[in-house]
């Protein structure tokens, strides 16, 4: 697995998180190949996604997304895992970036999980209704970011 560094934390995510116990001061945000592949395959097919279709361009915006987010929820457990996601407009379009925070001996980040677009300006609403879709994301002891 070929592994990206994007960077550190902001002070505001660092904050964030621990508000609700957590510290991310010595995590760095990443990205791998296999995250590029999945949101690749499932985004990625504009047959299916239209104007929403993920590109290889949309990856660059990635370091915007995690430090100056629109939204953000940040310690969310999804599937038994702890989880940020982030809500980012640009050139129209609402970008959700996923990670999972990964806090074991061997890796120490906040690693990308998926990405997609909305070809709309979404509310804050909206975006935690696609964060807690299915009910499968737990978000009542999460930090809640909105710019």
């Amino acid at each position: 697995m070929h592994k990206k560094l994007i960077g550190k934390p902001e002070q505001w995510l660092v904050t964030a998180a621990s508000s609700v116990g957590l510290d991310y001061s010595e995590l760095s945000h990443e990205i791998t190949d296999e995250f590029i592949e999945h949101s690749m395959k499932r985004h990625g097919d504009r047959s299916l996604h239209g104007a929403a279709t993920i590109t290889a361009a949309d990856f660059d915006l990635i370091p915007d997304i995690v430090k100056n987010p629109d939204y953000a929820v940040i310690g969310a457990i999804r599937k038994e895992t702890l989880v940020n996601a982030y809500a980012k407009t640009c050139n129209g379009m609402t970008y959700l970036y996923f990670e999972d925070v990964m806090k074991s001996r061997k890796n120490k980040v906040l690693r990308g999980k998926t990405l997609y677009k909305i070809t709309r300006l979404i509310s804050f609403d909206e975006f935690q209704n696609n964060v807690t879709r299915n009910n499968k994301t737990d978000i009542s002891k999460a930090a809640i970011v909105s710019a």
